[in-house]
């Protein structure tokens, strides 16, 4: 092999790490998101109080994820890929169907207990898949898995009600 083919397999590997790392940024960027914008709308479903001051902690949170994946993205010429409307729309539906001002504290942090146990999930099963990427951006990975857990422990002392 001659150092012109070695420096193009070597560009090729570089080129195919960056496009791994691009493709769970936005990923992990889709699933912030959808975090950060399903917690906004229950926050507009919901009154004031403990619960409220909770979601908007956990807001602040996902939205911090949210940044610094975007600027990840953009130090390697690439912008997010946001959640689908039909996604968001759903989620919107389930929320105003199933969450008001008289909807108890508990049934309020069951379902979004629920739901981030399923960004949990999916999470854990992005940070396994995509285990060989660069440690600078598997750990914004690892810091949405850490919100996302935050965020059921805080919604645990809800369940009382």
């Amino acid at each position: 092999m001659n150092t012109t083919e070695t420096t193009e397999n070597q560009t090729k590997e570089v080129q195919a790490k960056i496009e791994r790392e691009v493709e769970f940024l936005k990923q992990l960027h889709q699933a912030a998101q959808m975090g950060r914008d399903t917690l906004e709308h229950v926050n507009n479903n919901i009154g004031p109080g403990e619960l409220r001051t909770a979601v908007e902690k956990d807001i602040f949170d996902y939205s911090d994820v949210c940044a610094q994946i975007t600027r990840k993205l953009e130090e390697r010429g690439e912008e997010p890929k946001s959640v689908g409307k039909i996604a968001r729309t759903m989620a919107s539906m389930m929320i105003n169907f199933k969450i008001n001002d008289e909807t108890p504290e508990s049934e309020v942090a069951k379902m979004i207990i629920d739901g981030t146990t399923k960004g949990v999930t999916e999470s854990v099963s992005k940070l396994s898949e995509f285990a060989d990427i660069d440690n600078d951006v598997l750990n914004i990975g690892y810091r949405l898995l850490w919100v996302e857990q935050k965020n059921i422990d805080e919604m645990r002392r809800f369940l009382h009600n």
